[in-house]
């Protein structure tokens, strides 16, 4: 097949595949939060490892985490994820950002996440709560540049 480049696949033993852990994000990566009453400002993400023990660090209702493309404040171009902890497991939104539109989608599970709507400042419905593991399943997809796994909904929002 003259000009057609042949996919090369690399079979992975069952053990590596658990959340593939190792895969570093394309771009930069920069998180905030507020854990324990304290604000954190901006630091770097090193990996998705660390990203995992960042959500899990939002332990108690009403802690947050944000993880964005670095530098996407002062860039008209950018994508991030956040999440929220809601006292009975977390509200995730993850954003595409173009120059000066954020098209913000609040994740669920299934259809009904889709169905269930995204205003902002209004709770999640109980599609719309994601456990802890779903929670860094999502982030860790959407800011590899994945996407959304499968079996999880998202309603869009757009903010102007």
């Amino acid at each position: 097949m003259k000009g057609t480049a042949m996919l090369e696949t690399i079979a992975r033993p069952e053990a590596s595949l658990e959340l593939m852990l190792d895969l570093q994000p394309e771009e930069a990566l920069e998180w905030k939060a507020q854990v324990n009453q304290q604000y954190k400002d901006w630091e770097d993400v090193e990996s998705a490892t660390h990203l995992v023990a960042l959500i899990q660090g939002t332990r108690r209702d009403g802690e947050w985490l944000v993880v964005q493309t670095k530098g996407s404040n002062s860039q008209p171009i950018g994508r991030y994820a956040q999440a929220m902890n809601t006292g009975s497991g977390f509200q995730v939104e993850v954003a595409q950002i173009c120059r000066g539109v954020a098209r913000n989608w609040r994740i669920g599970l299934g259809a009904a996440a889709d169905e269930a709507g995204n205003r902002p400042f209004r709770g999640v419905s109980a599609s719309q709560n994601l456990t802890l593991a779903g929670t860094s399943e999502v982030m860790v997809s959407w800011l590899n540049g994945h996407g959304l796994p499968l079996g999880y909904g998202a309603a869009l929002h757009v903010y102007g």
